[in-house]
């Protein structure tokens, strides 16, 4: 995800309907990442927890390290994204 905010231009949407900034979005490099890690992360996190072993600082430690860095980089292309799918949802 970091490396795929790294590598993309950041992009300045027009003044158009939410469904078609979607459209638009769905079809930039940078929203599947973001989508893949809000549908996926929570999911492969809960199954790496309940697993025995010595990972559960490290799995804690990754996902702040990556919490912070994303917001100390990308706080507001992140923030946009989000607030698109938020919006989506609450329709």
């Amino acid at each position: 995800m970091l490396l795929t905010l790294a590598v993309t231009d950041t992009w300045h949407p027009p003044r158009i309907g939410l469904f078609e900034l979607l459209w638009a979005w769905m079809h930039r490099p940078t929203f599947y990442p973001l989508v893949a890690l809000l549908v996926g992360g929570p999911v492969l996190t809960i199954l790496a927890w309940r697993m025995r072993g010595q990972h559960h600082l490290p799995l804690i430690l990754s996902w702040i390290v990556f919490g912070v860095a994303a917001w100390y980089w990308f706080d507001r292309r992140i923030d946009l994204m989000l607030r698109v799918l938020w919006h989506e949802l609450r329709k």
